[in-house]
């Protein structure tokens, strides 16, 4: 899980860094809360999978739960927390929504791998 975890890690510190210096100064705040929100649940999200593998398709399920649930609690605590309103709520979902995508695409890699290494020590 290592190298995913890093590739995680460094998608959302370099997504986050773009996501903060484009956005408008009142609004800087509120997407910086945004990539907090999406960096946390994307750490919960790979430590579930990686637990959920161990369990076969039933704990694959569970962690893909735990992760989006996660994602569900964060993205809403995140936006309150930052009193984000009006455009400067769009701009906090934007980052946190492009930065979920990043490392959901992270995860997805880290479950196909782990299950292309699993069927081939089958064979």
């Amino acid at each position: 899980m290592t190298p995913y975890a890093a590739a995680s890690a460094a998608l959302w510190v370099a997504g986050s860094a773009l996501a903060v210096l484009l956005a408008p100064i009142e609004a800087r705040t509120a997407v910086a809360a945004g990539a907090l929100a999406a960096g946390l649940g994307g750490a919960v999200a790979l430590v579930a999978l990686a637990q959920g593998l161990k369990k076969g398709t039933k704990g694959l399920l569970a962690g893909f739960s735990i992760g989006f649930g996660a994602r569900m609690l964060l993205v809403a605590a995140g936006l309150l927390a930052s009193g984000a309103q009006g455009r400067v709520a769009l701009l906090y979902a934007a980052s946190f929504f492009a930065l979920y995508a990043a490392t959901q695409a992270v995860e997805i890699a880290f479950v196909w791998r782990s299950a292309r290494a699993v069927d081939g020590a089958r064979t």
